[in-house]
């Protein structure tokens, strides 16, 4: 278990920003295992993998790079020390690393297309995503709530989870899987997209419709969105673009709608529409107490 916990936390530094010259130092942050890519790349190749092991690792544990040192966050009273590394050698032109554990023990790892491919001798290929502050934050707490704690555990005077500052998502690879995220801190996913009038809205049903429905809208867009990308920095000054987030408050007889002309954090990414619907991709965080966001692939009705 402890060597492949060394492969795994070894691997899922790896996930890079494409534009980013200096690959050594993207190492820095947290990462966490893509199972279904993972299982996809292991299906190809004829390998068999374990769908529980790898749901507990992409549920349950979060890996972090310090520098000259590996941290596994995992959601439970067990303590996993922090592991020394240094790199051995970095290839800029193919994208790759070579990272030197200690006691003969090294690990290549590939970069491509914003995510690691690495090859282990044992474990096979495996993918991995990169992991926001805030995404760490929110793992921590729903930890917390659930009776463990990460270990090894942050440090003493950090702010609690949702109360992070927003971060600038320019630079933040999207990941390639259907949006979701949480509102008002429960889970969101989105059911139904749709784009009209300017305005891009992503919801989910309510036990009520009407009155329970939740839903993330963006408005303000004024010309054809094919293929253009949009971005709103925090304590950037109003773009022309806001935000609408909507859901039932405790008390409220409907879903009442919160608007934020900026204060909020996004990139938005839009493809070619065809066929009535226009595909695209998200990470949208706003202001409120418990730090809603939605992150990942859309596909909208076009009205």
């Amino acid at each position: 278990m402890k060597k492949y916990i060394i492969t795994l936390v070894v691997a899922a530094t790896a996930v890079i920003h494409a534009q980013a010259a200096d690959l050594a130092t993207q190492l820095l942050g947290y990462w966490t295992l893509d199972a279904a890519q993972t299982k996809k790349v292991a299906e190809k190749a004829n390998r068999e993998i374990d769908g529980l092991q790898l749901m507990f690792m992409e549920k349950k544990m979060v890996y972090e790079f310090q520098k000259d040192q590996m941290i596994i966050h995992v959601a439970s009273p067990d303590k996993v020390p922090a592991m020394p590394y240094t790199v051995k050698a970095v290839d800029e032109k193919t994208k790759s690393l070579t990272l030197d554990l200690g006691g003969e023990k090294e690990m290549k790892i590939r970069l491509d297309k914003g995510k690691m491919a690495h090859n282990d001798p044992d474990d096979g290929w495996m993918v991995f995503n990169p992991m926001s502050k805030e995404d760490f934050a929110i793992f921590a707490k729903a930890a917390e709530n659930a009776g463990g704690k990460v270990t090894p555990e942050p440090e003493s005077g950090e702010k609690d989870p949702a109360a992070g500052k927003l971060e600038d998502l320019s630079k933040e690879a999207i990941p390639d899987k259907p949006a979701a995220g949480k509102i008002n801190g429960e889970d969101f996913i989105v059911e139904k997209a749709t784009f009209s009038d300017g305005e891009l809205t992503l919801w989910q049903s309510g036990a009520e419709p009407n009155k329970d429905d939740r839903k993330f809208s963006i408005f303000g867009f004024k010309d054809k969105v094919d293929s253009k990308k949009f971005s709103m920095k925090p304590g950037q000054d109003a773009t022309g673009l806001s935000t609408v987030l909507r859901y039932r408050k405790e008390g409220e007889d409907f879903a009442v709608p919160t608007t934020y002309s900026n204060g909020y954090s996004m990139k938005l990414e839009f493809g070619t529409a065809k066929d009535g619907k226009i595909p695209g991709k998200i990470h949208l965080r706003l202001p409120d107490e418990e730090r809603s966001f939605v992150i990942g692939t859309f596909e909208a009705e076009i009205k």
